[in-house]
């Protein structure tokens, strides 16, 4: 027999799917896809994110039911300006990234087949590939980082719904954030692939329209980051 709080627990997952797509939130995933563009790297960095998202929220929801040890608000502070400068700092960084970018006319033979299309590349091609081998060893981390102050950020909403569901028992609270953490990384995957789908099918068929994308995203990510700043503040 499932009780009502079985019940509200299950609600979770669907709350977590709903923060999943806070503007700070996909605006940070769509910012470091936008730097390197990819489908199966966008998908990446969702995945990464969801999971420094969820582990924090585990080890916050663990620490407050299980010891009473509660996150300092002024730490969750410290956690907004964070979010707000690397959503400044991802903008920069894809803007300078831009500016090393070149578009050429790429011709590809397939026995009697030619065909033609445009392709971007990096300006300074002889250092590409070192220069994606150093940064992929960042990128690789640099999701969970983000999904982490993330987590610490938005930890006291998540939490605050818990001692009403859960009647202070630590395994059902954790239930309850696993569920939401699930949630989130569901939807933020989904996201992911429509974000990477929407990307390619425009770097392929639409350059222009990629490109004028891409600096919008940038453009975009640069000021939700300030307007995070001020309100954190």
């Amino acid at each position: 027999m499932i009780d009502a709080s079985s019940g509200l627990i299950t609600v979770g997952f669907t709350l977590g799917m709903v923060h999943a797509l806070d503007a700070d939130h996909v605006m940070a995933v769509s910012a470091m896809s936008n730097d390197r563009p990819g489908m199966l790297r966008t998908i990446g960095y969702c995945a990464n994110w969801a999971l420094g998202h969820g582990g924090v929220l585990m080890v916050s929801g663990l620490l407050l039911f299980g010891f009473g040890v509660g996150i300092p608000g002024s730490f969750a502070q410290l956690a907004e300006l964070f979010v707000g400068a690397f959503l400044i700092v991802m903008g920069i960084l894809c803007f300078w990234r831009f500016r090393r970018e070149r578009i050429r006319l790429t011709e590809h033979r397939h026995g009697e087949v030619v065909h033609r299309h445009w392709q971007v590349e990096g300006s300074a091609h002889a250092g590409e590939a070192r220069d994606h081998r150093g940064s992929d060893r960042v990128t690789r981390h640099t999701p969970v980082m983000v999904g982490v102050m993330h987590g610490l950020a938005g930890s006291a909403p998540a939490l605050a719904l818990i001692p009403v569901v859960v009647h202070g028992e630590l395994l059902t609270a954790l239930a309850y954030l696993a569920l939401f953490s699930l949630g989130v990384m569901l939807a933020m995957l989904v996201f992911g692939l429509g974000f990477g789908v929407t990307q390619r099918f425009l770097q392929q068929r639409y350059l222009w329209i990629f490109n004028a994308f891409r600096n919008t995203v940038a453009a975009a990510s640069i000021l939700l980051g300030g307007y995070w700043i001020t309100q954190a503040l």
